[in-house]
């Protein structure tokens, strides 16, 4: 079939998804034309299991997401993980010092399977809500699955990356995923890193890897893949990065690039 040797990545806030936090119809559409052709379609985002499938809407992915900006491999369709890159130990004592130093700052980590809020603020508050997924509460030492992220929450997020940077940490690395949230990933997980074990899982060359993202945690997915875009929407630095800019992600911008696909492959 036409797209059998093509695997096609999408991030979710910003590029699958609308500002009402929809899927626009092209895009279920396009999607739904490009797996019955044969392609394989994946999300690669920051957020978890439960978002993802909340966020889909009966929408079918088939084939294994890139969860926690490249920290989590998990299958959707059997609800469960199918690797994890853990942080190390010492995210456990980076978490507390976050904690401590910005006392409004809210703070989660994300396990293989769930969501912990260490400490809850108007954001993240709000991020669970718009997410509508479930969490626990606790203290770091209550978490015994293996951290995969941990994502701060402030409207201080300047002054938290100036901090990072003092902390001298080890074995981690940080992205900033929205203009609040400030997230610690393993050293080496990104939504680069992401795909690439997603390809080699399902033996598909880099250069058969379509991918679609529109921030700066997508840029390593955007490097890495052999097939790129962005939408209009996305910041102005990400755009050298990519072989098409598309449509904003509100009027359907995954769809636009199935179609740029499609003409790429006619025949």
């Amino acid at each position: 079939m036409k797209f059998e040797t093509i695997l096609l990545v999408s991030d979710i806030d910003g590029t699958l998804i609308d500002s009402r936090y929809q899927i626009p119809q092209r895009n279920r559409e396009a999607i739904q034309r490009f797996m019955e052709q044969g392609g394989g379609f994946a999300i690669a985002t920051g957020r978890s299991w439960e978002s993802v499938e909340k966020c889909l809407s009966g929408l079918r992915v088939n084939r294994p997401c890139v969860l926690a900006n490249g920290g989590l491999l998990y299958d959707m369709e059997r609800h469960q993980p199918v690797s994890a890159q853990a942080l190390p130990p010492e995210a456990k004592k980076y978490a507390e010092r976050f904690l401590e130093h910005f006392p409004t700052a809210g703070v989660e980590v994300f396990t293989d399977t769930d969501v912990w809020v260490l400490r809850e603020n108007d954001i993240t508050r709000a991020h669970m809500q718009h997410e509508g997924i479930g969490f626990r509460t606790g203290r770091p030492d209550d978490i015994q699955a293996p951290w995969c992220k941990v994502l701060v929450a402030s409207r201080e997020q300047k002054e938290i990356m100036a901090y990072t940077k003092e902390m001298g940490t080890k074995g981690v690395r940080f992205v900033a995923s929205s203009d609040r949230y400030w997230e610690m990933l393993p050293e080496g997980a990104d939504k680069g890193s992401g795909i690439t074990r997603l390809a080699e899982l399902y033996g598909y060359p880099m250069e058969r890897v379509a991918a679609i993202g529109d921030y700066y945690n997508d840029l390593e997915m955007l490097q890495t893949a052999g097939i790129t875009a962005v939408p209009e929407n996305a910041p102005e630095e990400l755009r050298q990065y990519a072989d098409v800019v598309v449509c904003h992600c509100c009027d359907g911008a995954v769809a636009d690039f199935v179609e740029f696909l499609e003409t790429r492959h006619e025949g």
